[in-house]
């Protein structure tokens, strides 16, 4: 073990990361309360006892402070190894060091052993907040139902659950792991996972997510995943991890941390050299404990301390409203957004085509059905899902060769020998397929999907994917947040998605868009923004690869399936509704202003104790003890953020 994992082992929580204390767990725990017990009580006898010899005191105090604080000396030492001339327990050995030179011994000890307390009271608020917040979204079933070997019902710990153990869920029970339906069927509410689409008809063969109510019948399910790989584990890991990807501190406030300390550290040693010389009646140990009482205020973990739990209080707000924030990154992005572009398919509309018309020219519309069915059976488009579910037959896979598929555009396939293309409008003029004028054109909400055989049209199948229920009022709730500008991508015609915008009120859109050409947009967009401002894009979760857009903040609407799988996403709302992007806006800039409100409010009262350390009428352990409380009230303070009804925007 070397000098450095040493110093590490004596400092313990103490190592301070970032501008904040690094606490694992609650600090008070055992040796450090014996130690501040001990400490305390000889304190007390060095101060209060008279029989005491005052050099005997001065030693007292002098091991008081060294075994009370040995940690925040460990601490400081690695500070000064690591080249972080400005941490906190730096600052405090500093202090106190300086203030048994100049003879404040008193001081000094009090100065050690309230710093130690008052961290205490610091990590025990936040951790209690922490834990508070997270209780409330923490959705796991503690006990199953579990088959035994023997057929026997026996309650057991979800926990121990493991992937094809079987298990019976009554109703009004917690679902207690991801797990198949083999018998039964029932209404599920995942309302516990944040998704308010409501209670869902399951049966036989579907697959139940851990957190939700089972509201009706008896389910005799097999267990897919363990508790702890289950989507509620999923959800409160997200949750829990989210302030720790990234910095926590917002770029605005990250100034703050680096030179305010310099500043004041400046100031300190002003007043201790000059001081003496603009007033007679201070001694140079008088304006060195003041410029001790500097070193104290110098560091900003009062001010900043507050801002992970505040990031997680406002990320498990949002996450009863049905959003899962990736990170603080994704958090700052979407809080100055000032547009927001919408990739139509399964965002503004359902994301779920249906076949309403087969127009087949030269042939049966069940055979252009069949012959469209093959050619897409290996695409995963919503398009070609409906199209293979509404021709419903057998699909012989040994018939295709040379499949292809060009994102946005459509597959070219040999099915049997013979070349197929099925797609868009642009996919048949690339390949010079003349199509009729009366396919051309089609009702409000409807698309077009071409077919063409051999290079020779074949007809084309209509497919109708609704506005969802709110997307107008989601648009309104959108401009009614701040959002300057709102986007419309698809993939369908011109006439189609004008028509489509119109009724949304969008006016800038973009048709016929391939993948390819969205992203360049994307980027063009992103180009366009002002200074400071973000650009939002809004896609189905289903159509997120593992890349990021050009955009700033990616944000995926998805069932709560989503939970289950891994993210690409920056930001994911379940349930898909429209209005809950206004939500996640709203709670985004709540938690900013509450951040800035807690950093000035502790400010300010740094402010006020740096004015009475000038006029010296405080002490060493009085300015810790009210920074302390400073740094309590801000991480108490941030629970707000995790208040739905106060960021003013509500999921609907």
């Amino acid at each position: 073990m070397n000098f450095t994992e040493i110093l590490e082992k004596i400092a313990g929580r103490s190592v301070e990361a970032g501008g904040r204390l690094v606490s694992g767990s609650i600090r008070s725990d055992i040796i450090l309360v014996a130690r501040l017990a001990v400490c305390c009580i000889a304190f007390a006898v060095a101060l209060l006892a008279g029989a005491v010899p005052a050099v005997w005191a001065s030693v007292i105090l002098i091991l008081c402070a060294l075994i009370a604080g040995y940690d925040i000396l460990a601490s400081a030492v690695l500070g000064i190894l690591r080249g972080d001339y400005l941490n906190r327990s730096l600052l405090i050995s500093i202090a106190a060091i300086l203030a048994f030179i100049f003879g404040a011994q008193i001081e000094a000890c009090a100065l050690v052993l309230l710093y130690q307390i008052t961290c205490i009271f610091i990590d025990y608020a936040i951790e209690r907040t922490r834990r508070t917040v997270l209780d409330t979204i923490y959705c796991d079933a503690a006990n199953a139902n579990w088959i035994d070997d023997d057929g026997r019902e026996v309650t057991v710990e979800s926990s121990t659950l493991q992937p094809g153990h079987h298990i019976v869920v009554r109703p009004g029970e917690i679902i207690p792991c991801d797990c198949i339906v083999l018998e039964g069927s029932s209404r599920v509410d995942p309302a516990p996972l944040g998704d308010d689409s409501g209670p869902a008809s399951v049966k036989e063969g579907d697959e139940l997510l851990s957190g939700c109510v089972n509201m009706s019948g008896e389910l005799r399910c097999e267990v897919s995943t363990t508790q702890a790989e289950s989507a509620a584990a999923r959800l409160y890991s997200s949750i829990n991890e989210a302030p720790g990807r990234g910095s926590a501190v917002p770029e605005a406030l990250r100034g703050l941390k680096m030179y305010f300390p310099s500043a004041i550290i400046v100031l300190a040693i002003l007043i201790a050299a000059l001081l003496p010389f603009f007033a007679e009646n201070i001694t140079v140990a008088e304006s060195v404990r003041r410029a001790a009482m500097f070193l104290v205020i110098a560091s900003p973990v009062s001010m900043l301390s507050s801002i992970p739990v505040l990031r997680l209080c406002a990320g498990c707000g949002a996450a009863r409203a049905g959003i899962v924030f990736d990170s603080c990154s994704a958090m700052d992005g979407l809080s100055s957004a000032s547009a927001v572009a919408f990739n139509e398919t399964g965002t503004l509309t359902e994301g779920k085509p249906r076949v309403v018309k087969v127009n087949a020219g030269r042939m049966g519309e069940d055979v252009l059905l069949k012959i469209a069915a093959h050619a897409l059976s290996y695409s995963n488009t919503p398009q070609s899902r409906s199209i293979i579910e509404a021709y419903g037959g057998t699909i012989y896979i040994d018939l295709i060769e040379n499949y292809s598929e060009v994102p946005g555009y459509g597959v070219e396939v040999y099915v049997d020998g013979i070349p197929i293309r099925v797609g868009t409008r642009e996919l048949m003029r690339i390949g010079a397929v003349s199509i009729p004028d009366s396919d051309l054109f089609v009702e409000e909400g409807e698309t077009c999907v071409y077919v063409a055989i051999t290079d020779e049209y074949a007809g084309c199948i209509v497919l109708s994917d609704p506005l969802r229920a709110d997307a107008l009022s989601g648009i309104e709730d959108l401009r009614h947040s701040g959002i300057e500008n709102i986007i419309m991508f698809s993939g369908d015609s011109r006439d189609r998605t004008a028509r489509l915008a119109s009724s949304l009120g969008i006016t800038e859109y973009y048709s016929e868009c391939p993948r390819e050409k969205l992203r360049s947009t994307l980027s063009s967009l992103r180009q366009g923004c002002a200074p400071g401002k973000s650009l939002v894009f809004v896609d189905s979760g289903e159509n997120f690869g593992n890349s990021h857009t050009a955009a700033d903040v990616d944000t995926a609407m998805s069932g709560t399936d989503a939970l289950s799988m891994p993210r690409s996403s920056d930001i994911t709302i379940l349930g898909g509704k429209v209005g809950k992007i206004a939500t996640a806006v709203g709670i985004a800039r709540y938690a900013r202003m509450l951040m800035y409100a807690t950093v000035a409010g502790a400010a300010l009262i740094k402010l006020i104790l740096l004015i009475i350390a000038v006029l010296g009428v405080s002490t060493l352990w009085f300015t810790v003890f009210i920074d302390a409380i400073a740094a309590v009230a801000a991480a108490l303070v941030s629970i707000l953020a995790f208040s739905g009804e106060l960021y003013g925007t509500k999921s609907k």
